[in-house]
């Protein structure tokens, strides 16, 4: 019986350790499965544009009423239509309907494409069993609060104007401007040489007959409307004569974004274009981009694209039909566009232009700067290419012109990195450097292997293919070593000649009251740097009276032929208006090598 009695203490134990972890499961289940979780679960979902899930979360009877692929469309076409993003959900209140159903009551925030949306909603939730969960009553108010099942989403944008790159005295860069606009009025063409014309037409502004035909034939064109076929960079007398010879021809002015500069300031200025998919993809987490977005397409518009771009405006429109036809429409949110701000550079226009004058009949490039704040006044790529072509379309021969052009105008020589010669000596044989390990440690106080801290991504230096040094230390600069650096690098180091041997830290954005900063401090002594200076002045003086120092040399390539390198600068400690200029020239041994890019820069000065 004692035994007994023992056996029934341990069975009523088990029993009520069963009956309480039953009831604790009980009660976690339940905490878990509430209309609170369900709702975050689904818009969580929304938020994750996980249209299969978002399907899964709906109630059987909801089901029944719109299929997987209809939801999906639906859901898909409206939620990115709007570029819903950041939702941010808020549950407000739940009522109880009965034991399967509750009513929920929430606010739901989403950024769109025309600001916030944020208005409060409500929808029914059921479990279809006891132990079931929660899932949404769904209908298309769930989606945007008093959608009907027959309403449509439309959405509107108005783009940002573009903020304008402006040099240091705030000439424009790049920014709003005008450009030729050839087009036909349709009902003037003239019916019996209308083939011929159209023909004409197309051969004087390097198209194809086919363009003109499918511009015409838009279906908002008509008889009286100006349809416009080319916008062109400029046009001249004569083409606008012949032009105009063509019967329902008429030329025209269109707002486009202008680089007054051209060729002059391409490499520098850049130029905009319709975002790619790699791009968007790249850019997604930055802010305001979509598939329709114009980005900076190198150069200081791609730099600067987040300040220039501004925000688009948009509106959401919902359209519906009435049983009885009355057609209604609300603006469910809408927003301005926000213009982008305008960047102002250190760039000297002036020197910019004279200096391109200079390199222009060169595979060449410059970096000029203030060696004593690190101003960037001047970066100088040639040949190079006229933007404006890039902003109103190009046609294949234009841009089979391009791509095919020996001298390569579309490559950014500023940026690249290039044997600097005889130009590393002063700063390290020149400052006492006596072995390999010590010229390589040297080169390394110099920058050397480190990116330039500055806004465009130049090409980095390097001290050799191996890292190290070795051999000859006079021949250590050449192309032979792989030792490299860009113009804009080779400028920063013979700033510390002017400023006791500390390397300034150079800038593009315009600050009227720049706070000087240095890259490398120290990379030599104060006495070796008034030494090298002192070494490096020229008799020879510019037309002002203001001393001259040049360090000029060249470097042998691995294609055989030689590129022309100099620095010059003023020297004078006390001059109010410092400046440097790095250059390179390839190819120039048989001009007259160092001393042929020497008088170039020398003119600019």
């Amino acid at each position: 019986m004692k035994a007994d009695g023992k056996t029934m203490k341990i069975v009523v134990g088990i029993v009520a350790l069963v009956v309480i972890i039953a009831a604790l499961a009980l009660a976690a289940y339940h905490s878990v499965n509430t209309p609170e979780r369900a709702l975050e679960r689904y818009f969580g979902a929304v938020g994750e544009r996980d249209y299969d899930k978002m399907y899964l979360l709906i109630s059987d009877d909801s089901k029944k009423t719109i299929s997987r692929e209809d939801f999906i469309t639906r859901n898909k076409n409206i939620y990115e239509g709007i570029e819903a993003r950041d939702l941010k959900l808020e549950v407000m209140s739940v009522e109880k309907i009965d034991s399967k159903q509750q009513q929920a009551y929430y606010n739901l925030r989403m950024e769109t494409v025309a600001g916030v949306l944020a208005n409060p909603g409500n929808v029914r939730l059921r479990k279809d069993s006891f132990f079931g969960e929660y899932r949404l009553v769904w209908n298309s108010a769930v989606i945007l609060p008093g959608l009907s099942e027959t309403a449509k989403v439309s959405v509107t944008t108005t783009a940002a104007d573009r903020g304008s790159i402006l040099d240091k005295d705030g000439n424009m860069l790049a920014g709003p401007g005008t450009a030729p606009s050839v087009g036909f009025v349709p009902g003037k063409i003239s019916a019996d040489t209308r083939a011929v014309d159209l023909a004409t037409a197309a051969g004087l502004l390097g198209i194809t007959t086919e363009e003109i035909e499918d511009a015409l034939s838009a279906s908002w064109v008509t008889a009286e409307i100006y349809v416009p076929v080319k916008t062109l960079p400029e046009i001249d007398a004569g083409l606008e004569t012949a032009l105009l010879q063509i019967p329902g021809v008429m030329i025209g002015e269109a707002e486009v974004r202008s680089y007054p500069y051209g060729e002059k300031a391409a490499h520098l200025t850049g130029y905009i274009g319709a975002i790619t998919a790699e791009e968007l993809e790249s850019l997604k987490n930055e802010g305001d981009y979509r598939d329709t977005s114009v980005v900076g397409k190198g150069g200081l518009e791609k730099v600067f694209d987040r300040q220039l771009r501004g925000k688009d405006g948009g509106t959401i429109t919902v359209s519906d039909t009435s049983s009885d036809g009355i057609k209604t429409s609300r603006v469910l949110c809408e927003s301005s566009p926000v213009k982008g701000f305008d960047v102002q550079t250190t760039i000297d226009t002036g020197l910019q232009t004279a200096l391109y004058d200079q390199l222009a009949g060169d595979k060449s490039a410059a970096a000029a700067i203030n060696p004593k704040t690190g101003a960037v006044l001047a970066l100088v790529s040639a040949p190079s290419y006229n933007p404006n072509i890039f902003i109103l379309g190009m046609s294949d021969a234009e841009r089979d012109s391009l791509n095919k052009n020996p001298g390569n105008p579309l490559l950014n020589r500023f940026e690249k990195a290039y044997a600097p010669g005889e130009l590393i000596q002063p700063v390290t044989i020149g400052a006492g450097v006596e072995t390999s390990e010590a010229y390589a440690e040297q080169l390394k106080k110099l920058g050397f292997g480190e990116s330039l801290p500055f806004d465009f991504s130049m090409e980095a230096s390097r001290i050799s293919e191996s890292g190290t040094v070795n051999g000859d230390l006079a021949a250590a600069g050449s192309s032979t070593t792989g030792m490299a650096a860009s113009p804009l690098h080779l400028a920063l180091i013979y700033s510390a000649l002017v400023n006791d041997g500390n390397m300034v830290e150079p800038y593009i954005k315009y600050d009227a009251n720049p706070m000087v900063k240095y890259w490398k401090k120290d990379v030599i002594s104060q006495e070796k740097a008034a030494d090298i200076r002192e070494s490096l002045l020229q008799e020879a003086k510019s037309q002002k009276g203001r001393v001259l120092a040049a360090k000029t040399g060249t470097a042998a390539q691995k294609s055989s032929e030689d590129t022309a390198l100099c620095v010059l600068f003023y020297a004078d400690q006390t001059d109010e208006s410092p400046l440097m200029v790095a250059a390179v020239a390839e190819g120039a041994g048989d001009k007259g090598g160092a001393g042929y890019l020497e008088e170039k820069i020398r003119a600019v000065f």
